[in-house]
Protein backbone atom coordinates (compact mmCIF):
# COMPACT_ATOMS: atom_id res chain seq x y z
CA UNK A 1 0.00 0.00 0.00
CA UNK A 2 1.39 3.43 -0.94
CA UNK A 3 1.85 5.59 1.56
CA UNK A 4 -0.62 8.69 1.33
CA UNK A 5 0.65 11.90 0.59
CA UNK A 6 0.77 15.21 2.59
CA UNK A 7 -1.47 17.50 4.10
CA UNK A 8 -1.22 20.90 2.54
CA UNK A 9 -0.22 22.30 6.15
CA UNK A 10 2.22 19.52 6.35
CA UNK A 11 3.84 19.82 2.59
CA UNK A 12 4.68 23.82 3.77
CA UNK A 13 5.48 22.99 7.20
CA UNK A 14 8.30 20.80 5.40
CA UNK A 15 9.22 23.06 3.03
CA UNK A 16 10.26 25.82 5.27
CA UNK A 17 11.75 22.90 7.16
CA UNK A 18 14.20 22.40 4.45
CA UNK A 19 14.64 25.58 2.99
CA UNK A 20 16.05 26.21 7.06
CA UNK A 21 17.92 23.64 6.85
CA UNK A 22 19.31 24.62 3.16
CA UNK A 23 20.21 28.33 4.65
CA UNK A 24 22.42 26.74 7.29
CA UNK A 25 19.84 27.74 9.81
CA UNK A 26 21.33 31.09 9.23
CA UNK A 27 19.12 34.38 9.34
CA UNK A 28 17.12 36.33 6.84
CA UNK A 29 17.73 37.13 4.48
CA UNK A 30 19.82 33.89 3.14
CA UNK A 31 18.87 32.56 0.00
CA UNK A 32 18.30 28.79 -1.62
CA UNK A 33 17.75 27.79 -4.60
CA UNK A 34 14.27 26.05 -5.11
CA UNK A 35 15.80 23.45 -6.77
CA UNK A 36 17.32 22.16 -4.00
CA UNK A 37 14.29 22.69 -1.90
CA UNK A 38 12.99 20.42 -4.39
CA UNK A 39 15.86 17.82 -3.52
CA UNK A 40 15.44 17.83 -0.19
CA UNK A 41 11.96 17.35 -0.27
CA UNK A 42 12.05 13.88 -2.39
CA UNK A 43 9.48 14.72 -4.48
CA UNK A 44 9.35 15.35 -8.61
CA UNK A 45 6.16 17.72 -8.24
CA UNK A 46 7.40 21.00 -8.93
CA UNK A 47 3.58 22.14 -9.41
CA UNK A 48 3.35 21.50 -5.60
CA UNK A 49 6.14 23.23 -4.49
CA UNK A 50 5.41 26.72 -6.45
CA UNK A 51 1.59 26.47 -5.04
CA UNK A 52 3.14 26.11 -1.52
CA UNK A 53 6.06 28.52 -1.74
CA UNK A 54 3.19 30.79 -2.96
CA UNK A 55 1.08 30.31 -0.05
CA UNK A 56 4.02 30.60 2.60
CA UNK A 57 5.01 34.40 0.38
CA UNK A 58 1.37 34.84 0.95
CA UNK A 59 1.18 34.20 4.48
CA UNK A 60 4.47 36.15 5.01
CA UNK A 61 6.51 33.04 6.10
CA UNK A 62 8.69 33.47 2.63
CA UNK A 63 10.11 35.78 -0.34
CA UNK A 64 10.87 34.72 -3.20
CA UNK A 65 12.57 35.44 -7.04
CA UNK A 66 10.92 34.84 -9.68
CA UNK A 67 7.55 33.63 -11.22
CA UNK A 68 7.93 30.85 -10.97
CA UNK A 69 10.70 31.11 -8.06
CA UNK A 70 14.25 29.75 -8.64
CA UNK A 71 14.95 31.23 -5.18
CA UNK A 72 13.63 31.43 -1.72
CA UNK A 73 14.26 32.86 1.85
CA UNK A 74 12.49 32.48 5.13
CA UNK A 75 11.36 35.45 7.12
CA UNK A 76 11.71 36.33 10.31
CA UNK A 77 8.03 34.71 11.13
CA UNK A 78 8.62 31.40 8.75
CA UNK A 79 12.34 30.93 10.90
CA UNK A 80 9.45 30.93 13.69
CA UNK A 81 7.32 28.11 12.58
CA UNK A 82 10.49 26.31 11.02
CA UNK A 83 12.54 26.24 14.72
CA UNK A 84 11.91 23.27 16.85
CA UNK A 85 9.06 24.23 19.64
Amino acid sequence: MAASPPNAAQFISALLNAVHELTGRRPPPTWTHVDKVQHKLGTANRDAIDAAIRVAVAKGWLRSDGDPPSSVTLTVDGIKLAEPK
